[in-house]
């Protein structure tokens, strides 16, 4: 019986070394539903769908962009686009550290009082790692500045969960002072 548990134990211990690195080339389609505190009020609920991708370029520079469309409670739509560069490097075989700007834009249109776009910029911090050849964690802190004082600092971590070698499903969220936001995403990878 030891002999038994002493081998499961080293082969745990053993999967991560088995992980590759992340995947800089993919493309992914999303679904979140957030909830929007608006301080003093109702809180306000929305849900929505996103596309996004990323392609890796040089020894560990990538470039990604996204888009996503929110509707809130009381037909209030909110559209943000983001297009940047990011840099990444490993921290073990398995794990990376990354660091990212943006550009963003974000457009919130409601019924009544027409829209609004304000563009501003984004950074953001994190760590991705395959902790087996079927996991894939990472976490990521993140700062949006739209100007005008709207500018929010926002934690966020997930899970995907690597089907095959070109398609993973996850699970993510994200908090920051007014917003928390749940999401699920479908992910295909290409290029190794």
């Amino acid at each position: 019986m030891f002999r038994y548990l002493t081998a499961i134990i080293a082969l745990f211990l053993a999967l991560p070394a088995m992980a590759e690195s992340p995947n800089y080339n993919f493309l992914q389609l999303g679904y979140q539903a957030v909830d929007l505190d608006i301080g003093g009020g109702p809180d306000v609920d929305g849900d929505g769908y996103g596309i996004g991708g990323s392609f890796e370029f040089g020894d560990n520079f990538f470039g990604f962009a996204s888009y996503s469309d929110t509707d809130f409670d009381f037909n209030v739509d909110l559209t943000q686009i983001q297009a940047g560069i990011g840099w990444h490097t490993g921290l073990t075989e398995n794990t990376d550290f990354f660091a990212r700007a943006a550009w963003v834009d974000a457009e919130i249109d409601a019924p009544g009082f027409g829209s609004v776009d304000e563009s501003g910029y984004g950074l953001g911090i994190g760590v991705r790692s395959n902790v087996t050849d079927l996991i894939e964690l990472y976490g990521e802190v993140s700062y949006v500045d739209l100007g005008s004082g709207a500018d929010s600092t926002a934690f966020g971590a997930g899970i995907y969960f690597n089907l095959t070698d070109n398609f993973a499903l996850g699970l993510g969220a994200s908090v920051d002072d007014d917003l928390t936001s749940y999401g699920a995403n479908a992910r295909f990878y290409f290029g190794n």
